[in-house]
């Protein structure tokens, strides 16, 4: 155990430590059965397989339909790689084919299917669980919703105004509500903007008195007084009429406004939390939003960045049990079969929370299979597995292309590494195999140094 050949493995692990550098990833079993749902993976690499006797896979996973040690995953020269080990059927990245034996770069959020299992690969360390209390904030396993609740916490024993970006259908109001909620008895009042129109905004927000204008038979309180000292939540923030802008601005500044048609300044403590799912600096750009005010609604707090569902695919079936508790009150131990679950993973939701609760809903009403079979599910999920089915396979990098090219560094060690191999550099590269003879020509590096030279590896 402690002999030559051990002590050359580890000697030749550290060079390798040395030159990718210290990388923090994991794996999470998003579906599917096994005795860990999340394992980081260490510096030596992971390796991934079913459950047998003698020498098991480092995660190992209840599934009859892939092989004993499947995949490995290990860091590669520009990020990580999955190696198929020699399965006897493959597997699918973000939807596309991979055969036996390939090497395949691997992005942040790359959904891997083997068998009936379906992992989601990040590279960033996992975080630690967290109690059943903290997770109705802004449910999910991912470390992205992890990273919201803690922002959440903050926010809620903090004090000023809070601006929250994210797309339509994210959480905005679920945020805001928890951010609302430091006093139970303290109220919560929602606005949308956009459905306070130009002539009635400004009563609408700060009140008015009797005959302040045609119409006003009495007095009114606005939405600031109704919020008290609670939490005042204005959705779509980017769509306040300019007109209301500046005496809105005054407000945030010194908590004080003016009903329409009084003289008399009033004073509020209500907490202002803004939502939009706009670029509210577009908005200023052309006019329609004061940079003062957007400057006003960050200055407190940062704003808190709500990500898509499509960013965190290791959510989505999470999400969908809770919404099947919510409209039947009971959720099935196996709610998806492998299929359905890959086409939820796989799909982009537009419209994210919202869209994944109205699919549910109609799932349930229809009276679904248990597990949910793919042909039970909108086409459009469908369509979109199938068109990546259809599409070019893993033999092109998995994920979003590389932010940079590979330096020549890079490029030579990917070559000592794949003895020369250009089709396996350029998958460890994460560029096309092309364009690396390309970078090769123009770097100077011969091709031919390079091939049957590469450094022996640990088998293991």
């Amino acid at each position: 155990m402690g002999g030559p050949e051990h002590t050359e493995q580890q000697e030749d692990s550290a060079r390798s430590e040395a030159r990718m550098g210290t990388r923090a990833a994991h794996m999470r079993v998003a579906h599917g059965r096994s005795p860990r749902a999340v394992m980081a993976i260490p510096a030596r690499g992971l390796t991934i397989g079913r459950a047998t006797g003698g020498d098991e896979a480092d995660l190992v996973l209840d599934d009859s339909r892939i092989s004993r040690r499947h995949i490995r995953v290990e860091a590669a020269i520009l990020g990580w790689s999955l190696v198929d080990t020699g399965s006897r059927n493959g597997g699918f990245i973000d939807g596309r084919a991979f055969e036996p034996g390939q090497r395949i770069a691997l992005g942040d959020g790359a959904v891997i299917r083997l068998g009936d299992s379906l992992l989601v690969f990040r590279a960033s360390a996992p975080r630690a669980a967290i109690g059943t209390e903290d997770d109705a904030m802004f449910p999910g396993e991912s470390s992205l919703a992890a990273a919201v609740r803690v922002e959440l916490r903050r926010l809620a024993g903090a004090t000023g105004h809070v601006l929250i970006h994210g797309e339509t259908g994210t959480g905005k109001e679920h945020a805001a509500q928890f951010i609302g909620r430091a006093s139970a008895s303290r109220p919560f009042v929602p606005q949308n903007c956009a459905e306070l129109t130009r002539p009635l905004a400004r009563s609408e927000l700060f009140g008015h008195v009797r005959g302040a204008f045609s119409g006003a038979h009495a007095t009114k309180q606005g939405l600031i007084d109704a919020a008290g000292a609670g939490v005042l939540f204005l959705d779509e923030i980017g769509e306040l009429p300019l007109e209301v802008q500046g005496d809105f601005l005054r407000f945030l500044e010194d908590g004080s406004f003016r009903p329409v048609g009084s003289t008399e300044l009033r004073r509020s403590p209500a907490r202002i939390v803004a939502a939009t799912n706009v670029d509210v600096d577009d908005f200023v750009r052309s006019g329609r939003f004061r940079r003062d005010l957007l400057a006003r609604l960050r200055a407190s707090n940062p704003p808190l960045e709500l990500p898509p569902l499509r960013r965190r695919p290791e959510d989505i079936v999470g999400w969908a049990r809770r919404f099947t508790v919510e409209a039947s009150g009971t959720c099935p131990a196996e709610l998806f079969s492998a299929g359905a679950a890959e086409c939820l993973l796989l799909y982009p939701w537009p419209e994210n929370l919202r869209e994944l609760r109205g699919l549910v809903r109609s799932l349930v009403a229809a009276g679904p299979t248990e597990p949910i079979l793919p042909d039970e599910l909108p086409e459009r999920l469908r369509a979109h597995r199938k068109a990546l089915r259809g599409g070019e396979s893993a033999r092109r990098p998995a994920g979003p292309a590389p932010a940079r090219l590979p330096s020549r560094e890079e490029i030579e060690a990917a070559l000592v590494e794949t003895g020369g191999r250009m089709r396996t550099a350029a998958q460890m590269l994460g560029v096309e195999r092309r364009k690396l003879y390309r970078l090769c020509q123009q770097s100077g590096i011969d091709i031919d140094v390079h091939r049957g030279r590469s450094k022996p590896k640990d088998d293991a």
